[in-house]
C-alpha cells in the first residue's frame, strides 16, 4: 500500500531530515501561508497560483519552486494513504482546511491520518479524518471570511475563529502593535511572536503587520 506524508512546510521537513527520522513513504512539505492574502476556488490551479503570488509578493516561478514543485507528488493522487503532519496554531490549520479542500474538491477517497504535533515537533494525536465537507469549509471561511455552517474539531474552530479576526484591518496584533509603537522593533516582533504563539505567524508576516500599522499611523 502507497503512502505519502505531507508536513506543514520546510521547518518540520528539516527536522525529520536532520533527525533521521523515517516517516515510511514519500515525504513532501506544505510550503504555503494561507492566513495571509486571498485565495480562490480552484485550488493549486494557474488562477490560484497568481492570486498567492500577490499574496506573498513573489513572481510564478518562484512560487512554483517553493510551493508547487516540492507537493507535486500529491497531484498524482497515487496514494492509497495520506499521513498529514500540522500543527495545532492557526497558520497551520488554515493551511490544512485548505489542504482538505483540495482533496475534498478531487474526490480522494484513500485513507487520510492527521497527526496533530507540537511546538517541538512531537505528535500529540493521531486521528482518521476525511476530506468530504471542507470545499464549502474553505470556500466559507477563506474566500467569504465567515464562520463555516459546518461543525470543525474545537482545535480548527479556534483556529478558524483566530483567522477571521487576523484578516481584519484591525485586530489584536495591530491594537498591540500601536499600544506598543515606541518599543524597538526587534524587542517588538519577540514580544508579538511569544504573546500571539498560537497564531503560528513567522518574522515575515509580524513585521509587515508593524510596517502596517506604522505607515498608517
Amino acid at each position: 500500500m502507497s503512502k505519502l506524508n505531507v508536513v506543514n512546510g520546510m521547518a518540520m521537513l528539516s527536522y525529520l531530515q536532520s533527525n533521521n527520522i523515517d516517516l515510511g513513504g514519500e515525504v513532501v512539505p506544505f510550503n504555503e501561508g494561507m492566513c495571509d492574502g486571498d485565495t480562490i476556488e480552484d485550488i493549486f490551479s494557474g488562477e490560484f497560483e497568481l492570486e498567492r503570488c500577490v499574496a506573498h509578493g513573489v513572481g510564478v516561478e518562484e512560487y512554483e519552486d517553493i510551493v508547487i514543485n516540492p507537493l507535486s507528488p500529491l497531484f498524482t493522487f497515487d496514494y492509497d494513504e495520506l499521513h498529514l503532519f500540522f500543527d495545532e496554531d492557526m497558520f497551520c490549520q488554515i493551511n490544512l482546511i485548505t489542504l482538505l479542500a483540495y482533496l475534498d474538491s478531487n474526490n480522494y477517497d484513500g485513507k487520510i491520518a492527521l497527526h496533530l504535533i507540537d511546538y517541538n515537533f512531537s505528535e500529540i494525536k493521531c486521528v482518521e479524518i476525511k476530506p468530504q465537507g471542507f470545499f464549502e469549509v474553505y470556500k466559507s471561511v477563506l474566500i467569504n471570511k465567515q464562520i463555516p455552517e459546518t461543525i470543525l474539531p474545537d482545535i480548527m474552530m479556534e483556529a478558524v475563529i483566530n483567522y477571521l479576526d487576523y484578516s481584519k484591518e484591525e485586530n489584536d496584533l495591530t491594537e498591540f502593535v500601536m499600544q506598543n509603537i515606541d518599543m524597538q522593533e526587534n524587542d517588538l516582533l519577540d514580544e508579538m511572536f511569544n504573546r500571539f504563539k498560537y497564531l503560528g505567524l513567522g518574522d515575515t508576516s509580524l513585521q509587515k503587520i508593524i510596517d502596517r500599522v506604522k505607515f498608517k499611523y
